[in-house]
């Protein structure tokens, strides 16, 4: 399955956008909102994959709608490709180990903030939603690419940021040590 899709559903409606709407150098498939998850990668199918390729770096593209703000009928989706690693132990890479020796984390791992591990350190289950871990990609500097669109088509951020919730664009001093997404928002997952 080298370089290839993820499987979906066999019902899966998938939407190619435009030509010219790219996240990064590849095309974006908009497979839904996160809305339904018949149109996603399962769980199940994401743990394989990270299990097959334990710390590589993978791409991933995941989606959703944002909140918009009372009144709004638009509907904002947000797609955002991401270089990622997973299977990995967060107690094992390296700058989680430098923050625990210079103070910044706390020297033992107190455990998840919400949610409980189902497949450790892959899954998370939280209400009954099912979450996957990712990490930052390993030895190269890549920014998450955001593209976002209203209504199915492509605009700007500045053109969404009036419509969404102020919560849906926060303000981060630091890159995340990991995303925790939920699955059925992953719309492709890839070597």
């Amino acid at each position: 399955m080298k370089d290839s899709l993820a499987p979906l559903s066999p019902h899966a409606k998938v939407i190619t956008l435009s030509e010219g709407n790219k996240v990064g150098t590849e095309p974006v498939k908009q497979i839904g909102t996160g809305e339904n998850p018949e149109n996603k990668v399962n769980i199940e199918i994401i743990k394989e994959k990270l299990k097959a390729k334990k710390g590589a770096n993978l791409s991933v593209v995941f989606d959703r709608p944002l909140k918009t703000r009372k009144g709004v009928a638009e509907k904002v989706t947000k797609v955002t490709r991401i270089i990622a690693r997973g299977g990995v132990d967060y107690d094992n890479i390296s700058i989680v180990q430098e923050k625990r020796e210079n103070g910044e984390l706390p020297s033992e791992n107190a455990g998840l903030p919400w949610g409980e591990w189902v497949e450790f350190p892959l899954h998370i289950r939280h209400k009954d939603m099912d979450y996957a871990r990712f990490y930052p990609a390993s030895g190269i500097g890549f920014k998450p690419q955001v593209t976002y669109f209203l209504d199915g088509a492509e605009v700007s951020k500045e053109q969404v940021q009036t419509l969404c919730l102020a919560s849906e664009f926060p303000k981060r001093d630091e890159a995340p040590l990991c995303f925790t997404i939920k699955a059925h928002n992953v719309a492709m997952i890839r070597d």
